[in-house]
């Protein structure tokens, strides 16, 4: 692992601060990106090839987790998770998405989707498996959407209630992909790193620190977590028309200047292509996770209320 924090450190620009914040951008610039027949054709490869790479890193028969986290906010992580679900989807097989974030979850946003009931209501006994899973717009592609906002996220994501549920969600499905917290502002995906085959890191190049990458793995390593690699989003690269094959893979070119991702992913090398959409990412301290009555909802709302009655 300390090898391809080297190699993320040795790309020229990696750590200087000259990416616009996910979290600022529209929308409706972020469904853009969401996998597609209209996404372009170096996006699609860029998908295929991690695809390829997830595969080979998780070889045993049964459904395969894995948790796609970030150090900080704002790195891309919500959709790079989506898309590799799309990508998996594509194949044929059972996928399920599960945001787990349930403190700023922005899935069931992407996909223009109701957030409740979902996760937190499951964990909460509130709803049942089945009422929670959305079959979204994506053949093969099943989603559970965060739920109203809990005041124990930590706690109820790492609780028997939420190894239960995956049990039982592994007897349906071939891949779950769990969109979870970023790992530096709080513990939600070491706590649940136990519960699956695999953590991904998406590091957003021009907004992701070096500290910060270290200090991600440190935790993940710290819980004994099974780091499979990196997903490098948000690279800036000039471009000009023709097609060249390389020892990093096959890229069509266009006439500008594209971001891609290049995933330095265990020992199976770098993928392809990502990311036409020009200062995607970026990361904020300000994350705010800080909880009062005011901020919960739905169901754990209410029942803040009851028990203040009381």
């Amino acid at each position: 692992m300390p090898d391809i924090i080297k190699a993320i450190r040795k790309i020229p620009g990696m750590f200087l601060k000259n990416s616009q914040s996910s979290r600022n951008v529209p929308i409706v610039m972020k469904r853009a990106r969401i996998l597609s027949d209209k996404s372009s054709f170096h996006v699609k490869e860029a998908y295929k090839a991690l695809r390829t790479n997830v595969l080979f890193t998780i070889p045993h028969d049964g459904a395969k987790k894995v948790i796609v986290t970030s150090a900080l906010a704002g790195e891309g992580k919500s959709t790079n998770c989506l898309n590799l679900a799309i990508s998996f989807a594509q194949t044929g097989a059972k996928v399920l998405l599960i945001d787990c974030d349930l403190r700023k979850p922005n899935t069931a946003n992407l996909l223009n989707i109701s957030s409740t009931p979902g996760l937190s209501n499951v964990l909460a006994n509130l709803n049942t498996i089945d009422s929670v899973i959305v079959h979204s717009d994506y053949s093969n592609l099943d989603v559970i959407p965060s739920g109203d906002i809990p005041p124990n996220p930590s706690e109820l994501l790492g609780s028997n209630a939420m190894e239960d549920t995956l049990g039982k969600l592994s007897e349906i499905y071939d891949y779950i992909f769990l969109d979870t917290s970023p790992i530096n502002i709080v513990t939600d995906a070491a706590v649940m790193s136990s519960m699956v085959d695999g953590v991904l890191v998406v590091v957003r190049q021009g907004r992701t620190d070096k500290e910060s990458v270290s200090e991600a793995v440190k935790k993940l390593k710290f819980v004994n977590a099974n780091v499979l690699g990196f997903i490098l989003n948000g690279r800036l690269t000039d471009i000009k028309m023709g097609y060249r094959y390389g020892k990093r893979g096959y890229y069509r070119y266009g006439k500008r200047a594209k971001y891609y991702s290049r995933g330095y992913y265990g020992g199976y090398g770098s993928y392809g292509a990502y990311g036409a959409y020009g200062g995607y990412g970026g990361y904020g301290y300000g994350y705010g996770y800080g909880y009062g009555a005011n901020r919960l909802s739905g169901a754990f709302a209410d029942k803040k209320d009851d028990s203040s009655k009381k």
